[in-house]
């Protein structure tokens, strides 16, 4: 029975990959084009919001909102979430309707394909780089005082250790005390019960209902203590866990 379970999550896995693929080559066309000038940057975010949804649907995988997402159009926020499988990006495209952006590690722009992504629609952080890393954060708050929103991982990478959190990294608490940005701490429940980041027999893979909780935002200002706040944000999501 378990090699069964195993041998089919590991078909469901090919599945969705083979899903993801061929939605973005039926859609690259479009992105080539809207990603060529900025101001088509929410029209390409429209269509990633799509490609999002056609995918959970052909996979299987359906969602449940818990929480109420801010609708102040005139504040942008932080969307701060526990990382937890490849699904969590997925799930906050289907969630989350108005136009955000990543801030993610460099080396997602050397990835084929998807890099196109990563390199027009979202901001890039190098991390080995302290004065690199500080002009994307500039950047970021850059980005929202016009009105964008943007979503950080503090954990920075889906931990081993799931569902356990690893500990947060500091640039979501930076970047929102550096422009007193609101955060709107997520929490992702069960994720890596659908999809597990391994690919081994035991691994989790199947379809099923992904649970999002979106908390209510902690507002910010420059007074704040960035450990006090990575912290409180820590536990809220931790709640839920």
């Amino acid at each position: 029975m378990k090699w069964i379970k195993g041998i089919l999550g590991i078909i469901w896995k090919i599945h969705v990959f083979l899903v993801v693929l061929f939605s973005l080559l039926l859609l690259y066309p479009i992105y080539l084009v809207v990603l060529l000038n900025d101001k088509y940057l929410p029209i390409g975010f429209k269509f990633t919001r799509f490609q999002a949804r056609l995918i959970l649907f052909f996979i299987g995988v359906r969602w449940k909102k818990h929480g109420q997402i801010p609708r102040d159009k005139e504040v942008s926020y932080i969307i701060c979430p526990n990382h937890s499988s490849y699904l969590d990006i997925l799930i906050l495209y289907a969630v989350f309707p108005n136009y955000f952006i990543f801030l993610g590690k460099q080396e997602l722009g050397k990835v084929p394909l998807f890099n196109i992504f990563f390199k027009k629609l979202n901001i890039l952080i190098n991390r080995t780089n302290p004065i690199s890393a500080h002009q994307s954060i500039l950047k970021a708050v850059e980005r929202m005082k016009s009105g964008i929103n943007v979503v950080i991982f503090p954990e920075g990478t889906i931990p081993k250790t799931v569902p356990e959190m690893k500990p947060f990294k500091n640039g979501a608490f930076k970047v929102a005390i550096e422009g007193e940005i609101p955060i709107v701490p997520v929490t992702f429940k069960g994720n890596h019960k659908l999809l597990e980041d391994a690919w081994n027999f035991s691994a989790n893979s199947r379809p099923g209902v992904s649970e999002i909780f979106i908390h209510e935002p902690i507002h910010v200002n420059k007074q704040d203590d960035l450990i006090t706040l990575r912290e409180k944000t820590k536990d809220i999501i931790a709640s839920k866990l």
